[in-house]
């Protein structure tokens, strides 16, 4: 069954379906479930027309259809938790939507020029992993968006601001450690 674009498998759980939309965890599924009133066991092929009219419904637009089934009674008397599970299930972003909110949050980074956006400019692990053995694969996948990706340096051997083509020759080794000990002099000044 195809719901918003995304296939669900109809011999599985819909708890265990609805993860296969990009943004929707076990524990988002588990509120979704609850929310519509599904029990735990219900498989995607027994939903009946107007289960799934509502459930395209909630993830299509989650914030008008969470004000529009708010029951008056939910809403006076909320518990802490029914009010945090209210704000996940309102807040909810997938698919594309959320992969854009990603992409441009890298994007930001990048931009800034924080140390999370150089680490994703160059390939590396963002969060502190080591780099020592598992990042050698993005190294060598990513050196060609490594070298086209603008950055600036104080090094008298180019230019302020390099360019953002990539050069023809990449830079012999010999370069490569007098630039190091060049930049590390002016930091011992």
């Amino acid at each position: 069954m195809h719901v918003l674009g995304v296939n669900l498998p109809d011999r599985k759980l819909l708890k265990i379906a609805l993860t296969s939309f990009h943004g929707i965890s076990h524990n988002t599924s588990r509120l979704i479930c609850a929310r519509l009133g599904f029990h735990d066991r219900l498989l995607v092929s027994e939903l009946t027309e107007p289960q799934i009219n509502e459930l395209s419904a909630l993830l299509s637009s989650p914030q008008s259809y969470m004000s529009s089934h708010a029951s008056s009674s939910e809403s006076s008397n909320a518990a802490a938790g029914t009010s945090r599970e209210y704000n996940q299930l309102s807040n909810l972003i997938i698919e594309s939507d959320l992969r854009r909110e990603v992409r441009a949050n890298i994007q930001h980074h990048r931009t800034v020029g924080s140390y999370k956006g150089r680490r994703h400019a160059m390939g590396f692990p963002v969060r502190g992993q080591r780099t020592k053995s598992n990042a050698k694969t993005a190294k060598k996948l990513n050196r060609v968006e490594r070298r086209a990706f603008s950055t600036s340096t104080g090094s008298p051997f180019s230019s302020t601001t390099t360019s953002s083509l990539p050069t023809s020759q990449p830079p012999t080794p010999l370069l490569h450690s007098l630039r190091w000990r060049f930049r590390l002099a002016n930091a011992r000044l």
